[in-house]
């Protein structure tokens, strides 16, 4: 796990949107009748409990009435919202990154940054953690071409920052899949890919990741391009999420059924994927090719 001052902050708000939780429905009432009495949307009080923000003041002090919480139960909750917000500024906070990325997008962030264990399928793509900054400039000027250099660069610069998770004394565990049209496609040319094929091998070879190929002789897999991340955290009390990308950047669940069926499919393209070693002595064959 990545262990930073914001490790810590995304736990604090799921644990005070549980307990919230728990507070309106030991008194009986809906999300409706929380957010009409705070004269908000019901999305407001949702939000809330999934730990997507903390109250205001004001929100508390009306939810504390509302709920009869008693003296214990409201120190408690007031104390982690304190702890929460103490913790400092991660690199993503910095305005450039919040113009550039929204909603899930932004989020994923913090998600990303606090997780155990990343199982990712980057299909059509080598996995951005793993990515060179070569490489992603190559992707960013083809599916950035409208966007000012500013932004490009922006966005260069946060999927290079990312990477850190991989690294430190605890770093994440990270188990991706792609398919070998990924590591075939020239990708800024032939001493870009090299170069990221080298970084793939070296990358690989470290204990806490695993990169395996899915090659064109497993057939339909092969071709099974959509992307998904599935997120999991330390702790039995926290629920795993699922990260999809879509044209309009990510999108990110938590529903228990839905991480099920993805972890199904994770491990379906897994089962066809070329082992470990296998998957290293693939990348330095391939590499070959490109000098």
């Amino acid at each position: 796990m990545s262990v930073d001052v914001n490790t810590n902050a995304i736990f604090a708000m799921r644990h005070v949107g549980e307990e919230l939780q728990r507070l309106r429905i030991r008194a009986g009432l809906r999300q409706e009748d929380a957010a009409a009495k705070l004269n908000v949307s019901r999305y407001t009080i949702s939000k809330i409990e999934r730990g997507r923000a903390f109250p205001t003041d004001r929100q508390l002090r009306t939810l504390f009435g509302l709920y009869a919480a008693n003296t214990d139960e409201r120190a408690a909750i007031e104390a982690e919202i304190s702890q929460g917000k103490s913790y400092g500024r991660a690199w993503w906070e910095e305005q450039r990154f919040r113009k550039l990325f929204q909603g899930d997008s932004y989020r994923y962030f913090y998600v990303e940054d606090a997780a155990e264990r990343l199982s990712v399928h980057s299909g059509t793509y080598v996995p951005g953690l793993l990515q060179t900054p070569d490489y992603v400039d190559a992707i960013a000027a083809f599916g950035q071409k409208q966007e000012s250099a500013e932004r490009r660069d922006v966005f260069r610069e946060a999927r290079i920052r990312r990477q850190a998770v991989l690294n430190g004394k605890n770093p994440v565990v990270l188990d991706a899949l792609c398919l070998e049209s990924a590591v075939r496609a020239v990708v800024g040319g032939a001493s870009v890919m090299r170069e990221q094929l080298q970084h793939l091998v070296t990358m690989a070879s470290r204990p806490n990741i695993t990169l395996r190929i899915i090659p064109y002789s497993a057939g339909a897999p092969s071709v099974s391009s959509a992307a998904f991340t599935i997120v999991d955290f330390p702790g039995v009390d926290n629920s795993s999420v699922v990260s999809q990308e879509k044209l309009t950047g990510e999108t990110l669940h938590d529903d228990p059924a839905e991480v099920r069926q993805v972890r199904r499919k994770f491990n379906d393209l897994a089962s066809n994927a070329l082992p470990r070693d296998g998957t290293i002595q693939f990348l330095q064959a391939l590499e070959k090719e490109f000098r």
